[in-house]
């Protein structure tokens, strides 16, 4: 058979189906939330009930007791929902005025929760309401001993009003009232008061069958809070809060304080220093323990503080709230790692001294001044025959001048020292030694300290005699005996190319203790390589062939292991790159923390660069912000051509 569709017949009747069962599962479903709801509420009159007679069980009267849920609230025994209220979970209507009907019987009590009584104005009726006890009710209600912001109304419960109004009442208190109620007469008295009473008054009953004398404290106090001065205080690590003095004169005392931009009637209260999260025009609030608000208009300035305690360019805002009336805190002084704080300013780029000059809205902004850090550098002139050592350094030379070494070796030698002596820096205390030796050993110069006289010493240098090693290491160790150079900062290069065939190691080990390192060349193949490697320090022996690029090629590997690093400190985060060369060759290089950039051109290096009247300066502001250093501007160190 040939697919087909639906016919209209069958979609209206398909439609008609799902209606029917939509309004099934919504009927289920209503009837399912009301039963729900029923349920709940018929807990609740279980638990009033038990409540009821819980009361009277305490209360040990066997008497009938007519009483409402209003008046269980009163009493502690029923939590309210709101503090005031219980509500009926099926329409969330009050609870309060349902009357409860208690009877003793058969050894216990029974509660039933009966219809609501209640007056014209919706309040609760309480003319039929019987506790089982003769009390004095303050406005309907158990006298709690609290305080009351308006006059108290004193009525009588725990007799029927046939009782009542056939007895007799006299009212008295300790401040001089007296009132005498016949019977037939009202039995109730106003308490009213101009400002504030705290007194106890009496009530003396007198029935058919019996005398009750009642005594209660009546407190009333009609003034507000006085407020005496407010101080907001600026904090800039945590939240702020507003100090409030206020005074109660001598009625109920303070409650607590708000702050509110709405009504002090709906504020929430509480004791002490008011927290500020918000700015404008506000009411403090007042309240005292009867209830009398008092409402003080106040205006709140907010100011933000923004500043970058990174390099991640991440801006930390901190805002801050203040009075005009009391602006004169110190403004924030912010840290950021490896930067000095400088200054505030605002919007439009002008220093901001003080908080009187701030209105409410403003953002001020931090500016910093990078901390004249000490960078390590490799300065390393292009031109130059070997490499600039920078540190102090007290360099001994021990060269060979017997009789092989005449013609191109010793004119070698002589060129390789004089360009050594021209790259030590004298002006920092590094100091040149001078040994020769052939058949014996001479001390040419001792602990010189200038390169005019160390080379006027090496161009006088001439050959002949023979070899000895042992002489040569002993003038050696009469240098460093006689100067008290720092081990660390001393080397000793010791050249020859000849043989010393009856050398066996005096004096090697001694020097060697001396000094930081002992390096050894020889030169040409005449020359004992393991003779020289007992005089040098470990993998510290070279061999050069007899040319003279050979010989410089040692010259500058021993240099550049010597040469430390030269430690520059910058000015406001710059350092000056006088005669900054770069090429593919020669490189700058950049080292920050573990890793290396090399730039192969002035373009490349261009955005960690500054240039001032013509000359480079690297800004450690821009490597911070572009590395993301946080700061620490010290871990970095460089590698500088200059030509």
């Amino acid at each position: 058979m040939k697919n087909r569709g639906f016919t209209l017949t069958e979609l209206i009747a398909v439609i008609a189906i799902l209606a029917i069962l939509i309004l099934l599962a919504t009927g289920i479903f209503i009837n399912v939330q009301r039963s729900v709801l029923e349920g709940q509420f018929n807990n609740l009159v279980l638990d009033i009930q038990n409540k009821a007679e819980e009361y009277a069980a305490d209360l040990g009267t066997t008497d009938v007791i007519y009483i409402n849920v209003d008046y269980l609230i009163s009493q502690g025994y029923i939590q309210a929902d709101d503090g005031n209220n219980l509500y009926d979970p099926r329409d969330n209507t009050k609870m309060n005025c349902y009357m409860i009907h208690v009877i003793f019987e058969d050894g216990e009590y029974k509660a039933e929760l009966q219809e609501k009584s209640e007056n014209e104005d919706g309040t609760c009726d309480i003319s039929q309401i019987d506790t089982g006890v003769v009390d004095l009710l303050c406005n309907g209600t158990a006298c709690n001993n609290g305080w009351y912001n308006k006059d108290v109304v004193l009525n009588i419960s725990g007799l029927s009003d046939d009782v009542l109004k056939n007895s007799t009442v006299e009212w008295t208190s300790l401040l001089g009232t007296y009132e005498f109620q016949e019977a037939g007469k009202d039995k109730t008295l106003t308490v009213s008061p101009s400002t504030v009473l705290n007194t106890t008054y009496n009530v003396t009953i007198v029935t058919e069958d019996e005398t009750y004398t009642i005594a209660k404290n009546i407190r009333i106090d009609k003034e507000n809070p006085v407020l005496i001065s407010q101080e907001l205080e600026i904090n800039y690590s945590g939240n702020q809060e507003l100090k409030i003095d206020a005074s109660d004169m001598s009625g109920s005392g303070l409650a607590g304080f708000a702050i509110t931009s709405g009504n002090c009637d709906t504020a929430n209260y509480i004791n002490g220093s008011v927290p500020i999260n918000q700015a404008g025009n506000l009411h403090v609030c007042m309240k005292d323990n009867s209830g009398n608000i008092t409402s003080e208009d106040i205006y709140i300035n907010q100011v933000t503080f923004n500043y970058n305690n990174t390099s991640s360019g991440t801006i930390t805002k901190v805002p801050v709230y203040f009075l005009d009336e009391n602006a004169n805190y110190p403004l924030l002084d912010p840290e950021r790692n490896g930067y000095t704080f400088d200054e505030w300013v605002d919007s439009n780029g002008d220093r901001v001294y003080s908080f009187e000059e701030l209105e409410d809205g403003d953002e001020v902004n931090a500016t910093w001044d990078i901390i004249d850090v000490e960078v390590p550098v490799d300065k390393i002139d292009k031109d130059s025959v070997g490499v600039l050592i920078e540190n102090k350094i007290n360099m001994i030379l021990v060269l060979d001048v017997s009789g092989s070494m005449s013609g191109s070796n010793l004119s070698n030698l002589k060129e390789v020292s004089n360009n050594l002596i021209n790259s030590m820096s004298f002006q920092v205390g590094s100091t040149i030694s001078i040994v020769e030796f052939e058949s014996s050993a001479n001390i040419l110069l001792e602990a010189g300290t200038s390169s005019g006289e160390a080379i006027q010493a090496i161009n006088g240098l001439s050959a002949s005699g023979g070899t000895d090693f042992g002489n040569a290491l002993s003038k050696t160790e009469t240098v460093l005996n006689g100067n008290t150079f720092n081990k660390d900062e001393t080397f000793v290069i010791f050249v020859s190319d000849g043989v010393d065939s009856d050398y066996s190691g005096e004096y090697a080990s001694e020097v060697k203790s001396m000094v930081n390192t002992v390096y050894a060349i020889g030169i040409g193949s005449g020359a004992n390589a393991t003779k020289l490697q007992m005089i040098a320090s470990s993998d510290c022996y070279f061999n050069s062939s007899d040319g003279l690029d050979s010989l410089k090629e040692i010259f500058t590997k021993i240099q550049e292991e010597i040469r430390e690093e030269v430690t520059i400190k910058s000015n406001n985060g710059l350092i000056e790159l006088p005669n900054l060369y770069v090429t593919t060759e020669y490189p700058f290089i950049l080292n920050v923390g573990n890793g290396e950039m090399q730039f192969p051109s002035i373009s490349s290096i261009s955005d960690i660069l500054t240039i001032v009247n013509g000359t480079y300066y690297l800004d450690l502001v821009k490597v911070d912000n572009k590395y993301k250093l946080n700061g620490n501007v010290d871990i970095i160190n460089f590698t500088y051509y200059y030509g």
